[in-house]
Parts: C-alpha cells; structure tokens; sequence
C-alpha cells in the first residue's frame, strides 16, 4: 500500500470511509475535525492512499500550557516560568487496513518535526500527549522517547523539545 505525505486535512479529503477499529477515533476524525479545525482548536493532518483523497491516517496538533511543577525531567523546571508553553499531540490514528505497516510510526515522526519546526516561531517547551491506553502509551515511549508525567496524569507522556 503506498500512501502520500501527511496533509493539512481539507474539503476534499474522503473521511466516511476511516475505520481504524477504535469508536472515538473514528468519530472525532468524520464527526469533529474539520469543526475543530475551521475553529482553530486542532490542526488535523492527514495521509491518504496514494492518488486518491481517501484518509488512512491522521492526527492533530494544537497548543496548551502545563504548571512548571509537571514539566519532566525536573531539571527542565529549574529557573522556569510558572506556566511552559506545549504542544498537545491529540488524537492520533490509522485504518485497519494500513494497520501494522509503520505508518503509525511515520505519522509520529511527521507530527513531532512539525513540533519542532513550530517551536522556533512560537515557544513550546514540550509535546504533550494523552495516550487512550497502556498499549499506546509503550508505542509513544518506544518510538520517540517519550517521558511519563505522573503529575498530569498516570498515563499522560511528554516529550521535552529542548
């Protein structure tokens, strides 16, 4: 299966068709995003079948704030401001069709270097994410580092940009 480059989600992109096997992901993806989007809450990106608009993955990015006393590791609260400026990497998901190829991965990838790149023109200290399970939590530590926040929540990781 060969799949485009992830896109900025638009008009044209076919969404009814997205099944990735998990209800909420689906439904924020064909219910939500483009509202979200249109809003200025997410920016949804997507990454289609290869000449066609048909979405087999997607995730999104938008900013946030964490207190100083949950940034990790503890080294990066010393002489800080009380408020760290994130990115919060929100949902995130693949169809099962294209399911356990490594676009998953890819997608990660794609969305923590457009992380980086935004963060040299707005501050952000960190990416955030709030993994819907275990299983995706160990996904996110294995595949970009990620670090768990207890102080946010037991499950919550986060990636520190700097």
């Amino acid at each position: 299966m060969e799949l485009r480059a992830p896109e900025k989600l638009n008009d044209e992109h076919i969404l009814d068709e997205f099944d990735s096997g998990v209800t909420s992901i689906n439904d924020y993806l064909q219910r939500q995003a483009r509202k979200a989007q249109a809003a200025k809450q997410a920016v949804v990106y997507v990454i289609c079948r290869k000449d066609t608009p048909v979405v087999m993955g997607y995730y999104t990015l938008s900013s946030g704030s964490i207190a100083r006393e949950n940034v990790v590791p503890k080294s990066h609260q010393r002489n800080s401001p009380s408020v760290h400026p994130v990115t919060l990497l929100g949902r995130m998901g693949i169809t099962r069709t294209a399911q356990g190829r490594g676009f998953a991965i890819d997608l990660l990838q794609d969305a923590i270097e457009r992380a980086i790149t935004a963060s040299s023109t707005i501050g952000s200290t960190a990416i955030i994410v709030h993994p819907l399970n275990e299983r995706l939590s160990d996904f996110y530590i294995k595949y970009a580092g990620f670090i768990p926040c207890p102080g946010l929540s037991p499950i919550t990781l986060m990636l520190p940009l700097r």
